[in-house]
């Protein structure tokens, strides 16, 4: 019986101890359909874990691709970095001009998509050359037009907001 128990423990925790080491990959969303030939989920796959600066020069002008998400292309001293700069709409209001050779610092969170490529998830991007700066996401990852707690408007406390005015129910 007592051997059977210790196995049983052994057991659990060795799976426990995959299912912790499989959640270490940042970007892959919860099997969305937002998912495109990068793996990557670039609306919910921000993970505040692997969020680093990058600096370098644009290779590319900022283009369309995957779900409607804009892409640049920097090279930096470690290779070429794709950032994710946002939805189309949201790219355009912030009117932040990139260029090729355009010097810029991003900071965001770095995933590496199943196509290979090397991704950030731009947080926040500096244009070094022009001197524009544009905020995307909060720190928490989620689009800067939400707000700090980007789990819905930012005038409730608990990030959410009940429709038609709802009351709280006791």
């Amino acid at each position: 019986m007592c051997k059977d128990r210790v196995i049983f423990f052994m057991l659990l925790t060795l799976c426990l101890n995959f299912l912790a080491a499989g959640s270490a990959c940042a970007g892959f969303g919860f099997g969305g359909d937002n998912l495109g030939k990068s793996g990557l989920d670039f609306s919910k796959g921000y993970d505040v874990n692997t969020v680093t600066t990058v600096s370098g020069s644009v290779l590319t002008s900022p283009r369309t691709e995957e779900n409607g998400n804009v892409f640049v292309d920097i090279k930096t001293g470690a290779g070429v970095v794709t950032l994710s700069v946002g939805k189309r709409s949201e790219w355009e209001r912030k009117e932040l001009q990139l260029r090729p050779n355009d010097q810029v610092s991003a900071k965001g969170s770095h995933a590496q998509g199943k196509d290979g490529k090397t991704y950030l998830m731009v947080q926040k991007l500096d244009n070094r050359s022009s001197g524009g700066q544009a905020v995307l996401r909060n720190e928490r990852g989620g689009p800067a037009w939400m707000g700090v707690n980007s789990g819905g408007m930012t005038g409730s406390p608990g990030g959410g907001m009940m429709r038609g005015g709802g009351r709280m129910m006791r």
